[in-house]
């Protein structure tokens, strides 16, 4: 059974790579660069997921896409209670 979680993409500091996990994961699922640092936080969904059936790679670029129609997303996004700093990455596996 699935259940809600939480998915949360990140950026680098010049915001020019992006990386996408669930909230509780330590690793990333997906990101655009490996060995980059992504530590600031721009967007969190919640759906159901089968995080083991979602394809990440596609999921991310899905966002991207949007963003890129919705240029208001690259502003620094406040959401109180999820704009957290993350050192997380998949080079530290």
């Amino acid at each position: 059974m699935s259940e809600k979680s939480l998915i949360c993409i990140y950026t680098n500091k010049d915001k020019n790579e992006f990386a996408i996990g669930l909230k509780e994961d330590e690793n990333f699922r997906a990101m655009t660069k490996a060995d980059e640092f992504y530590t600031r936080f721009v967007d969190v969904f919640d759906r159901l997921v089968d995080k083991n059936k979602i394809d990440w790679g596609q999921e991310l670029k899905r966002w991207i896409a949007a963003a890129k129609k919705n240029e208001t997303i690259f502003v620094e996004v406040d959401l109180t209670g999820y704009n957290e700093v993350s050192d997380r990455s998949l080079s530290e596996q």
